[in-house]
């Protein structure tokens, strides 16, 4: 029975994700490496109400452009600089020490 509540949950994150951050192309793949890397924890515990509290900040983030909506998309591009950020190869680092920008 909790893995059917584990799948709905799981499916409801991911559609309020989705439609907050419009299927945009990085965003929507950040947001789903971030959730399955959450439910594939560990040791993890289903909390109820603290999905019910996200649905609902994604639910208003989708509605306007407002504080809500900022969270997420400051969020979801720090998560991913430091993923892909940390992916530089040598050589790019190499080419900007030799040349800095002016």
């Amino acid at each position: 029975m909790s893995d059917l509540k584990a799948v709905h949950a799981y499916r409801h994150l991911y559609r309020g994700l989705l439609h907050a951050v419009q299927f945009s192309r990085p965003a929507r793949y950040i947001a789903r490496d971030q959730l399955r890397r959450a439910f594939r924890e560990q040791g993890a515990k289903l909390d109820p109400r603290g999905i019910a509290r996200t649905l609902r900040f994604l639910e208003a983030a989708t509605r306007t452009r407002g504080l809500e909506h900022n969270i997420l998309k400051n969020l979801l591009i720090t998560a991913y600089f430091r993923y892909y950020d940390s992916r530089r190869s040598w050589r790019t680092v190499e080419l900007a020490m030799k040349h800095p920008p002016k």
